[in-house]
């Protein structure tokens, strides 16, 4: 019996969590886990911002790729799908990239593939909000919602 309340004495206390106790600061496991978050989005931040203006540069050289793609395919729209086709392989074939840069000759070209990557990105995020652009202009064509014709003569 004596043994059963002494386990059961070690589980309330491995509950209670004195650590505070034992490593001598007074830090709760909160506390503790909030230092812990702060710090690995500290480092994080610190790792985002190195190259910053490059990594910026090739994702605007990206959007502006897309916006050019997009403009100079739809003149003449004969070569719509093979263009497609070679834009989702362009953006496969980063991706894979980079997400396989385990092999030896891919690890020596790992920060040219990352920034690849930005560009990939803003490739991607511009076809995206071209394809909205042209959805909107149809729509306000269809409706016309700037064009209010208002006739204050047909009262008298």
């Amino acid at each position: 019996m004596a043994r059963f309340l002494m386990k059961m004495q070690w589980s309330i206390e491995a509950m209670t969590d004195d650590s505070a106790d034992q490593s001598g600061d007074n830090n709760t496991r909160l506390f503790s886990a909030i230092q812990s978050f702060l710090s690995k989005l500290y480092g994080k931040l610190k790792k985002l911002r190195k190259g910053l203006p490059l990594k910026i540069l090739f994702f605007l050289i990206g959007f502006y790729c897309a916006t050019a793609f997009a403009t100079v395919i739809g003149q003449t729209g004969d070569w719509d799908i093979l263009s497609a086709g070679l834009a989702v392989a362009i953006v496969e074939g980063i991706g894979a990239l980079m997400y396989r840069a385990s092999f030896a000759f891919l690890g020596r070209i790992r920060k040219m593939i990352t920034i690849f990557n930005y560009w990939k990105a803003g490739l991607t995020l511009g076809l995206f909000l071209d394809s909205f652009k042209y959805e909107v202009d149809e729509f306000l064509e269809s409706c016309n919602p700037f064009n209010i014709d208002i006739n204050i003569f047909s009262l008298w």
